[in-house]
């Protein structure tokens, strides 16, 4: 019975709780992964400990907050990302050219050889090797 009680108490007290969510499971294997490496171990510690105060933290509005930060900045990663593997493909096909006079960015086919590239921007001819 008195185990029972134990245990009343302690729901009781975690009711109030924000609990876990995409950050702080994220942080949490962040943590894990670095607290095994041997110069980062601290720091990995840090995390968990952190990730764990989250989750006990009565503070929703604050916790919700960080979590939305943590949202944005992943999206603006992820999107980073993809843009950079489509620069990546699109290299293989085509060479970028910077117009000397406006900066534009011109994109032209590669295997061509020397040939003359015309800005749309501002009409100026310079050549180049494709």
């Amino acid at each position: 019975m008195n185990f029972k009680r134990h245990l009343d108490k302690l729901a009781y007290s975690l009711k109030d709780c924000y609990g876990l969510d995409k950050f702080s499971k994220t942080l949490y294997g962040v943590g894990l992964v670095l607290s095994f490496l041997p110069f980062v171990n601290g720091l990995g510690l840090v995390a968990i400990f952190y990730s764990s105060w989250r989750c006990f933290s009565k503070n929703k509005y604050r916790r919700y907050q960080e979590l939305i930060t943590f949202e944005n900045r992943m999206k603006s990663l992820k999107a980073s990302l993809i843009k950079s593997k489509s620069n990546i493909k699109q290299l293989q096909n085509y060479k970028i050219f910077k117009c000397p006079n406006c900066s534009q960015k011109l994109r032209v086919p590669r295997g061509h050889g020397r040939i003359t590239i015309t800005c749309k921007k501002c009409g100026v001819e310079f050549k180049g090797k494709s």
